[in-house]
């Protein structure tokens, strides 16, 4: 056999390991697209569950506000626990803007600032209002939508209470009242 029999042989086997190495490498980048895809396509089935299913306490806590009566002890435990359910769903929910404004709108729900002045209406028509507030924003998650803008009543709420910056996770707490 001459030289280039022997050339044409390695180039042959050469091209041949070269191009199974591209064709197993190009099959693992395919792979772990399609993995990447996945995770990112459960993620969002998760998120969307979540938000569905915070949707649902919220409107459950709308709808018990809207009830006429005081805001008694039973009622206030059921919207501390729903509060509460929704703050965890929350969790799930990659969007951090999101995330922020259903917790700030569901933090003032329960709580009374100090030296509360409003009446139980004023206080059940508030919790309504922070309802609608955080069921838009979830509404237009699921939408794909930018969240809306908060109405100036919600900024008034806000300057009830004492403290300015609630947006941070270090400042985000809920503690019942004594008594």
């Amino acid at each position: 056999m001459d030289a280039s029999v022997w050339v044409g042989a390695v180039f042959g086997l050469v091209g041949t390991g070269v191009g199974g190495g591209l064709s197993v490498w190009s099959s693992a980048m395919a792979q772990r697209q399609q993995a990447v895809r996945a995770r990112e396509e459960h993620q969002q089935m998760r998120a969307a569950t979540a938000v569905e299913a915070a949707l649902a306490e919220l409107l459950e806590v709308q709808r018990d506000a809207r009830r006429a009566g005081p805001l008694d002890e039973d009622r206030m435990h059921r919207l501390h626990e729903r509060v509460l359910h929704v703050q965890v769903l929350m969790q799930r929910v990659p969007d951090a803007a999101l995330r922020t404004r259903v917790r700030d709108d569901t933090l003032f729900m329960p709580l009374a600032p100090p030296e509360d002045t409003r009446t139980s209406q004023e206080r059940r028509a508030d919790i309504m209002l922070l309802c609608a507030d955080a069921i838009a924003c979830l509404g237009a998650y699921l939408r794909t939508e930018p969240l809306p803008t908060p109405a100036e009543r919600l900024q008034t709420l806000r300057n009830l209470w004492p403290f300015d910056d609630i947006s941070s996770d270090g400042n985000a707490f809920m503690c019942e009242a004594d008594g």
